[in-house]
């Protein structure tokens, strides 16, 4: 058994594997990766199941000190990674030695990064993953001075052909999504501008769900609750659009009017607040 010793957490650095799937009927949130390609992106790279734990990082932030010789990749919103001393860009296999001390300063863009490893996470699966949920898991984050243990691979891992280049995020986000079950109750000038304005991510964003800043008034009233998914825009009486993600609750009562295909929702969860983004409606 080897470790690292997170000697800085960071603002909020979880464990996340691709979640828990099929216990909504017991009112268990999925969980999982808020940038889903960042995160089997770096799975790929260190050549592991897709699926395999990661830790998830916001805004950089970290140090942390590796008591083994260790191989790692980050991906995702990669701020300035030094180790010894020595720049190291992302999205590439990284061989950290024994002793080393490793530091990932706040990215230039982006908020989700990933590192995964050459190996496994040692924690405990709950309901068949070790994603991070409070009240489900013992904790919702990691804590400064906390050591996460893991079982190291068996081989070394070659270098050559495991470098891609890392990811831009533009201005504007185009975000894919199809019509949900009350977009044909919106007034005509509301789906047209769903489809045509811009919209601005508000500061009130977490794992379980982004706001918008914009408004949409209306005068529905509260749905008797009924199933919702990571993706799905809601619509409240008091117009304000919310967006559910990893750790959303599995019922809701507001009014579905969009729901985000996957692919998007990951580039919807590296907007920052004040970033703007805009809806590109899906056939079907």
């Amino acid at each position: 058994m080897a470790s690292i010793l997170l000697i800085k957490a960071g603002i909020m650095t979880s464990l996340q594997d691709d979640g828990r799937t099929g216990f909504a009927a017991l009112g268990v949130p999925q969980s999982g990766p808020m940038d889903s390609d960042s995160f089997f992106l770096a799975n790929h790279l260190i050549r592991r199941d897709s699926d395999s734990a990661c830790l998830e990082i916001y805004m950089g932030g970290i140090e942390m000190v590796f008591n083994a010789d260790c191989q790692v990749v980050f991906t995702g919103a990669v701020g300035k990674i030094i180790c010894q001393g020595v720049s190291i860009s992302g999205n590439q296999i990284i061989s950290i030695p024994k002793g080393a001390k490793v530091t990932m300063k706040p990215p230039a863009s982006g908020q989700w990064a990933y590192m995964a490893i050459n190996g496994q996470f040692a924690t405990q699966k709950i309901l068949h993953s070790q994603s991070f949920y409070p009240g489900i898991t013992e904790k919702g984050k990691f804590s400064n001075n906390e050591k996460i243990e893991y079982h190291p691979g068996r081989e070394i891992i070659p270098r050559n052909k495991a470098k891609i280049k890392t990811l831009v995020f533009p201005e504007i986000q185009s975000i894919e999504a199809y019509r949900g079950t009350s977009f044909a109750l919106l007034q005509k000038n509301q789906q047209q501008s769903l489809s045509q304005d811009t919209f601005t991510i508000s500061q009130a964003q977490n794992r379980m769900g982004i706001q918008l800043e914009e408004r949409i008034n209306n005068e529905f009233n509260e749905l008797i609750s009924c199933p919702v998914y990571s993706g799905t825009v809601q619509l409240t009486p008091s117009g304000k659009l919310i967006v559910l993600m990893k750790d959303a609750q599995v019922t809701g009562g507001y009014h579905r009017i969009l729901q985000i295909k996957k692919s998007s929702l990951s580039k919807l969860a590296q907007v920052r607040p004040s970033g703007k983004i805009r809806f590109k409606l899906m056939p079907g």
